[in-house]
């Protein structure tokens, strides 16, 4: 039986006995947390269990040159994301810990021991753009709707849709306003509602 690790960016290391190393070992483990609170009858309420992430331990002899010495600690230090297959088989696992043990029996390899940890991933939230024209382009113009040409005539200038005369606006004026020299305007009275 063959062990492979399959690396997204870094390759893949795949054991042969006899060639380049054999895994000898494989461990699986997974745990979980139950929160605890506390309430006033002197027990406590355990409502939730959270699944800890998966891992997985793998130890072995590597034989036959440094090359897959190599392409182990590629995987590690590139932060490669792993699939296993031998025994056990999992995916989306991360190196969090690889250890190689070198002795005089072994000349042209090493023993090596590590452990992956299972991740989760997501891809980011969109929203595609190609559906409706941006504001930009409606403001420029380059819409083919009466009111936003309107808009983009009118540009930053106000228009108003009634006129208040100048009538009204001396009597508004002389109700609410006052000249005094403690400060530039002063409000005669309590407010003004419009009507006189």
């Amino acid at each position: 039986m063959a062990y492979t690790l399959t690396g997204r960016r870094g390759g893949t290391v795949r054991f042969v006995p006899m060639q380049n190393g054999v895994v000898e070992k494989e461990s699986e483990s997974y745990s979980s947390s139950v929160t605890s609170n506390p309430v006033e009858g002197g027990a406590d309420i355990n409502d939730h269990v959270n699944n800890a992430a998966g891992k997985l331990t793998i130890s072995g002899t590597i034989i036959g040159g440094e090359a897959a010495i190599t392409a182990l600690k590629d995987m590690r230090d590139s932060r490669d994301v792993i699939a296993y297959t031998g025994k056990v088989r999992m995916g989306n696992l991360v190196f969090t810990s690889l250890k190689f043990d070198y002795s005089y029996k072994n000349k042209n390899g090493a023993s090596f021991s590590a452990t992956l940890t299972k991740i989760l991933t997501t891809s980011p939230e969109y929203v595609p753009m190609n559906t409706k024209k941006s504001m930009t382009s409606q403001d420029s113009g380059k819409s083919k709707k009466k009111q936003l040409k309107k808009t983009k005539k009118a540009g930053l200038k106000m228009k108003s849709s009634q006129t208040v005369s100048s009538a009204s606006k001396e009597k508004y004026k002389a109700v609410n306003l006052k000249k005094c020299s403690l400060a530039p305007l002063t409000r005669q009275t309590g407010g003004y509602s419009g009507i006189r």
